[in-house]
């Protein structure tokens, strides 16, 4: 398709064309169109397709400008179409004229001084009412600017009034845009390209279809060669009549060239910090809703309604934070700064700058928008979903966690399953050898999350291998898994001289002792599969129900 005809095909200009075809189709023999100069391109072509298609006029586009119009204006236009003025006595035999049947006078280029000449012929001619068999002649008058109010009221009389004023909005934008093939990469800097391209252009289909085919980062930053192509034209001040200011996403909006030679830089600098904004924002707060989920056990240890976050402005205590949730950047990085990995901490660091930067207003520079995209990239694998599972093919794979105390052989059971097998204890030993590594765990256990999930999105059954006796830690791991994936609880123990006799480096530290005095106040709540009755129990200690069982 012609990429004018997309144009006028979009529904805020086709709107425009459509009021002065509905006009046409009601009998109305003359139709004012109101459009700056220079007239927006294929307005006139797209009215004369329109009027052929939807009620079979032929249409003629007639510019009159460099015309002699002191004439009477029935001979101007009769004899454009080959009619001889001999034919037309009067304005009435121009509206009955055989010739003129079914034909559309698009006319454009009225001197402003034959005012009142066209006047009286519109007039006129608008009260010669169409048959119902018989709809032409047309006239359908594309007004001249630099005019009064008055004296378009005095031209145009009680003829219907079509304006392009504010027709085209974002939706014709973006859907153009798409519409010429134009679309944006996946990684970040593209997308805030793109949209700085959509806001800064705005309602210029060419200047829209300029800037959608630069580089990115000239996108990101178009200063430089607006300037440059400001330098290349003798733009005017802009104003709607010159076509260079049209109402766009609720508001004036300048022609970006006109608007830098000129000037209005600021103008331009906000709708790119719009267009910033759109993007940013989002990702910021991706970002920061990702990494609480991801360290929700770390801040659920130190923000909940019994320990809530207190903070002091000054001389004013602001109200006290209890959902972990709600955190900001600043605190979320204050309280999980122990245990988040550094590619992390950066990641989250360069959001807060970017979220707080946009929220000021600030326009952001291309270079700092291109290292935001980086590291985006490199860690979005880390990023948490919504939505577990989206993309998991539904195999009737299970999800099954161990639980029982240090020593209880969760290890020994699971290497029989023929199961693929997370432990936690492996990843310790991949740090080091014994796997005894004191201090925060929390990075353990995001590492057997990140490879049970990977197991389950192949279609494949996974037992994680832990403990599993506290239940923050059983209900944090059964959250990477969407509700139609199988659960089970397998509960694993054994004398505690077996245990003692298997247990290594824990026996020092009394680790084994500990937890087998634990899990029997414990496993109360995992019987019952954590109040979860998708979650089925498996109990394979001596004397339990399925004591015996394999799998």
């Amino acid at each position: 398709m012609e990429r004018l005809q997309l144009w006028w095909d979009l529904p805020g200009p086709a709107s425009v064309i459509n009021k002065v075809t509905h006009a046409v189709g009601d009998r109305d023999r003359v139709v004012c169109v109101s459009a700056p100069y220079p007239r927006p391109a294929g307005m006139c072509k797209a009215i004369q397709q329109k009027l052929r298609a939807e009620l079979s006029l032929e249409g003629a586009i007639l510019d009159v400008s460099r015309l002699d119009q002191t004439e009477p204006i029935p001979h101007l236009l009769a004899g454009l179409l080959g009619i001889s003025a001999v034919e037309i006595g009067s304005i009435s035999d121009f509206a009955a004229h055989p010739g003129l049947v079914d034909q559309a006078l698009i006319v454009d280029g009225i001197d402003p001084a034959q005012i009142r000449r066209w006047s009286l012929f519109l007039r006129q001619l608008h009260s010669e009412r169409a048959s119902d068999a018989v709809i032409g002649p047309v006239v359908v008058v594309v007004l001249p600017n630099q005019l009064t109010s008055e004296a378009i009221a005095e031209l145009r009389g009680p003829a219907n009034l079509v304006s392009t004023l504010g027709c085209v909005d974002r939706y014709d934008t973006v859907s153009y845009v798409t519409g010429i093939g134009a679309r944006p990469t996946s990684d970040l800097a593209s997308r805030v390209g793109h949209a700085v391209a959509i806001d800064v252009a705005a309602w210029s289909r060419e200047l829209l279809e300029t800037m959608i085919a630069w580089e990115t980062s000239d996108q990101l930053d178009p200063f430089a060669l607006l300037e440059r192509l400001a330098d290349q034209v003798s733009f005017s001040y802009p104003c709607w009549e010159n076509g260079l200011v049209d109402y766009w996403d609720d508001e004036p909006t300048a022609h970006a060239i006109a608007a830098v030679k000129h000037g209005l830089r600021d103008h331009i600098a906000r709708r790119v910090w719009s267009a910033q904004a759109s993007i940013l924002l989002p990702f910021t707060y991706r970002i920061l809703r990702s990494l609480i989920s991801k360290y929700r056990d770390a801040l659920a240890k130190k923000v909940s309604p019994e320990t809530p976050l207190l903070k002091q402005y000054g001389d004013r205590a602001a109200e006290p934070v209890t959902d972990f949730w709600k955190l900001e950047f600043h605190d979320m990085m204050e309280l999980t700064k122990e245990v988040m990995t550094p590619p992390e901490y950066e990641l989250a660091r360069i959001a807060r700058w970017t979220r707080n930067a946009v929220c000021h207003r600030n326009v952001i520079a291309a270079s700092r928008i291109q290292r935001f995209s980086e590291h985006y990239e490199a860690n979005e694998h880390a990023l948490d979903s919504d939505i577990p599972g989206w993309n998991w093919p539904r195999c009737g794979q299970m999800l099954t966690l161990t639980v029982g105390p240090s020593g209880a052989g969760k290890s020994a059971w699971s290497a029989e399953q023929g199961a693929a097998v997370v432990s936690s204890d492996a990843i310790r030993r991949e740090k080091k050898a014994d796997g005894e590594i004191p201090g925060h765990q929390a990075w353990v256990f995001h590492q057997v999350r990140a490879g049970s999930s990977g197991v389950l999105q192949t279609g494949r059954d996974v037992i994680v291998d832990a403990m599993h006796i506290e239940p923050e830690h059983r209900l944090r791991q059964i959250s990477i898994a969407p509700p139609d994936i199988g659960i089970r609880y397998v509960i694993i123990d054994r004398p505690l001289a077996d245990k003692l006799r298997d247990a290594g480096w824990r026996t020092e530290k009394g680790l084994v002792e500990k937890y087998h005095r634990l899990f029997p106040e414990r496993v109360a709540a995992v019987l019952k599969g954590d109040g979860k009755p998708q979650i089925q129990v498996l109990d394979l200690r001596p004397g339990g129900l399925d004591a015996g069982s394999a799998s």
